[in-house]
This record gives C-alpha cells, sequence and structure tokens, in this order.
C-alpha cells in the first residue's frame, strides 16, 4: 500500500456548496453590486468564480450569501453577510460550447474578516 505524504494545508473544511452570491468591493460602493455564486464555502471563507476582472488580491469585499430555506432539521434561511479580503485570485480559461463562446472567467478566494450578519 501506498502512503501519501500530502498535508491538508487550509485551517477550515470546504462545502461544494452552490449558493448565490452578491458582493461588491467596499472602496466602489453598493452600485458596483455584483451576483454571481460561490463554489466553495467554509468557516473561514469563500471560493467563488466571476466575469469580473477588476479584483485583485488584498481587496476588501463586501459579501452576502443566500441560503435557501432546508429541511426540517434546518428550517433557516435568508442571507448572510459579511466583509472578506481576497486572498487569491486565478484566471480560469472556459472553451466554447455549442451554446456559448469561448471566455475567461476570475477565480476568487477570500477569507471572511468578521463574523456574519444574519438576514431572514
Amino acid at each position: 500500500m501506498v502512503q501519501a505524504d500530502f498535508k491538508e494545508k487550509r485551517q477550515y473544511r470546504r462545502l461544494d456548496l452552490r449558493l448565490p452570491l452578491e458582493y461588491y468591493k467596499t472602496d466602489m460602493g453598493r452600485p458596483g453590486v455584483t451576483r454571481t455564486m460561490t463554489v466553495n464555502v467554509s468557516t473561514g471563507g469563500v471560493y467563488f468564480e466571476t466575469t469580473c476582472e477588476n479584483i485583485k488580491t488584498g481587496d476588501i469585499l463586501a459579501l452576502e450569501v443566500g441560503v435557501p430555506p432546508g429541511d426540517a432539521r434546518f428550517p433557516m434561511h435568508g442571507k448572510f453577510a459579511t466583509t472578506g479580503k481576497v486572498v487569491r485570485t486565478e484566471k480560469i480559461h472556459n472553451p466554447a460550447t455549442q451554446n456559448q463562446p469561448a471566455f475567461t472567467s476570475l477565480g476568487v478566494a477570500s477569507k471572511f474578516q468578521e463574523g456574519f450578519k444574519l438576514t431572514l
């Protein structure tokens, strides 16, 4: 049996959740809101893709993540809001499909900077 020498570097476990996300750069204000979907979420941050190209490492984002209604074990729904600092960006080349031409998007990893404010 081969033993892997892989050591997880992340502090928090990621959950592959596609949740609605609204964000804007805090230096641009609320009129610059962009809507997208999360790729994954953890207690410490969020990763998402966007077609906006003006985000860079170090930017502070206002984030609002939608929480859909759950089952009886987790009936809460609404949105949680927080701020996040961009810790990494990466260009993602999306190939052409039958319905869409090729395009480039930006993957954004953002670390939460404060606690969540839940709005129902």
